[in-house]
């Protein structure tokens, strides 16, 4: 566990828990820190015990929501995917990502929601893997060395003060590989679980013409699993500019719809040095994305 400044006069602290598929944070500052960390904590505990077999079970469902899961997290992804299915009108499994994709983000949203309960806190985190579910009271601020993704970091502090939900990751840095060629897709959502979800859909609709299938094995089994006979993309190497400004289009075209059905707040794309931004995220802000270009 570790003690930072904030502001000079309060602290920040964390403590970690180690769950699939790496290692889960806890970050909290406030009058009740110590006790949302302890929440934090036992939520991880309570969840450990039922996780990886309705990772499985997830797995194995693809994208479908035709699964029985034993734990609250997997019954949260289900619900992610019913309603991110719903906002897409999805008619099979291939229309939506890997359901295990939700899966991080909805131990995050566990987790948050303990933390939460412990007491009055400036500001709560819970992160894992490319996820991470936030609350931040109005006036409070992010520092920026907490054990936060630089990426995901970064937006989470230019989204403004006051704000909660969740925040995820998809794209070719990101711990699941997609049918698509974005960069890093980083989405807000009113849930982590819905946040992955939604910034994977995102990113599978970024194409461009002559894309390569992946190949070579995926090192995490469960992932492999999930993505299974899914047409993965490679690296597709230099792309003319309109290809690119195509491709961000597509994805933008998916962002606005789930945010007209409200299930995201704010995205930012980025592919071979240009972006696109919706929602109250400002793109000159995201200086780890590489962006020399937004639109």
């Amino acid at each position: 566990m570790q003690n930072r400044a904030m502001l000079k006069t309060e602290t920040y602290l964390e403590k970690s828990f180690e769950l699939w598929p790496g290692l889960l944070r806890f970050v909290a500052s406030g009058d009740d820190a110590h006790a949302a960390l302890d929440a934090g904590m036992d939520a991880a505990r309570d969840m450990a015990g039922v996780l990886m077999a309705d990772a499985e079970l997830v797995a194995e469902a693809h994208g479908s929501v035709d699964f029985l899961p034993r734990g609250l997290a997997g019954r949260q992804v289900l619900d992610a995917v019913r309603s991110l299915a719903r906002a897409v009108g999805a008619t099979k499994s291939d229309d939506l990502p890997p359901s295990l994709v939700g899966l991080p983000g909805a131990v995050c949203d566990i987790a948050l929601d303990a933390m939460r309960s412990a007491g009055a806190n400036n500001f709560v985190l819970a992160i894992l893997g490319d996820a991470l579910a936030f609350h931040v009271e109005g006036g409070a601020s992010l520092v920026a060395d907490i054990s936060v993704p630089s990426v995901s970091g970064e937006f989470l502090r230019a989204l403004g003060d006051g704000q909660a939900g969740g925040v995820a990751i998809a794209g070719a840095q990101a711990h699941f590989p997609t049918s698509g060629i974005a960069d890093r897709v980083v989405v807000q959502a009113k849930s982590a679980a819905l946040a992955s979800l939604a910034a994977a859909h995102v990113a599978d609709g970024m194409t461009a013409p002559g894309m390569r299938r992946r190949r070579g094995r995926i090192a995490d089994p469960l992932v492999a699993r999930a993505v299974e006979g899914r047409a993965l993309v490679d690296d597709v190497g230099l792309l003319p500019p309109e290809e690119i400004w195509d491709a961000l289009s597509a994805g933008i075209r998916r962002a606005n719809a789930l945010r007209e059905n409200r299930l995201l707040r704010a995205a930012a794309l980025g592919l071979k040095g240009r972006g696109r931004t919706i929602g109250p995220i400002d793109g000159d802000r995201l200086l780890r994305f590489g962006v020399s270009e937004w639109r």
